[in-house]
């Protein structure tokens, strides 16, 4: 197996539960990097969100990218170079919250440092129990990186940027409940569960996969060629249209049961452990 390219997931995969990448991993990384190896990260946050890895990975000296906001945008390190997938806009906001005020989640709709957020009353409470009795940020911890919250009370709002990707938040009961329905309802949409408690929405046919395809194929990269690692659903589209997919022991069951290998999980070097069987090894 030639590896020309590992394209990886941040939140739950690089990343370990307190936000940190474990010193293992990162030394695995940096000597991939010097086999010549792109390094892309994949994933939900936007190139403000990533900065923190991507200069501990020190991707800004070499031809690495970012394929963020689940494959929306793509950054080329190299080139110093943005390219942006299709976007939401105000109609389809409209619809969104329209659909989070029936159901009775919060809705967060993503314009570049901009969040718009409509909260129904009932989801209010329980956010403030939350605050109160667990210690959740209310702002789930979405300021960071100076972004500036917009509260908005009628779902009908023009809003008048373009969106990047809308989410939901609500308990897991009410997804277990909810969601399939919720899906069919905007099934013009990408609905992807991040988390038990968080589904991102996508404008149809934007993806990771997709994202990461694109960045190869301006690379010359076979598709053979890639390594993949992630754990949720917006990590299913690489899943599915790269050979060596490889899911985090921590992923989701759905992402298993799509990956080409499984390896052990963000907290115990999954990463690294599958970089010394699938990449180095080989070259040894």
């Amino acid at each position: 197996m030639k590896i020309q390219c590992i394209a990886m997931d941040m939140d739950g995969t690089l990343l370990r539960d307190d936000q940190t990448v474990d010193p293992v991993t990162l030394k695995s990384l940096l000597r991939a990097q010097e086999q010549g190896i792109m390094i892309i990260l994949a994933t939900g946050r936007d190139k403000g969100g990533v900065d923190f890895v991507s200069e501990a990975l020190h991707l800004e000296e070499g031809n690495h990218y970012i394929a963020g906001v689940n494959g929306q945008i793509v950054y080329s390190f190299a080139k110093k170079e943005y390219w942006v997938d299709e976007v939401l806009g105000a109609k389809d906001a409209k619809l969104i919250l329209r659909t989070a005020k029936k159901y009775g989640c919060e809705a967060l709709c993503f314009c570049g440092y901009d969040i718009y957020d409509f909260i129904p009353l009932k989801m209010k409470l329980i956010k403030k129990a939350s605050f109160l009795f667990e210690g959740i940020a209310r702002d789930y911890g979405l300021k960071q990186g100076k972004r500036h919250y917009i509260r908005i009370r009628d779902v009908n709002y023009e809003i008048p940027q373009d969106i990047n990707k809308c989410i939901y938040i609500q308990r897991i009961p009410f997804f277990q409940r909810h969601l399939a329905q919720m899906r069919a309802e905007l099934s013009d949409y990408e609905l992807v569960c991040v988390g038990s408690t968080w589904i991102e929405i996508m404008p149809k046919g934007v993806s990771k996969g997709n994202a990461i395809l694109h960045i190869a194929a301006e690379n010359n990269i076979p598709k053979e060629n890639i390594l993949c690692f992630g754990d949720a659903e917006n990590d299913i589209s690489m899943m599915e249209m790269i050979p060596h997919s490889i899911a985090m022991g921590n992923a989701m069951d759905t992402v298993k049961a799509k990956a080409w290998q499984v390896t052990d999980t963000n907290m115990d070097n999954g990463i690294a452990k599958a970089l010394d069987r699938y990449v180095f090894q080989s070259e040894s």
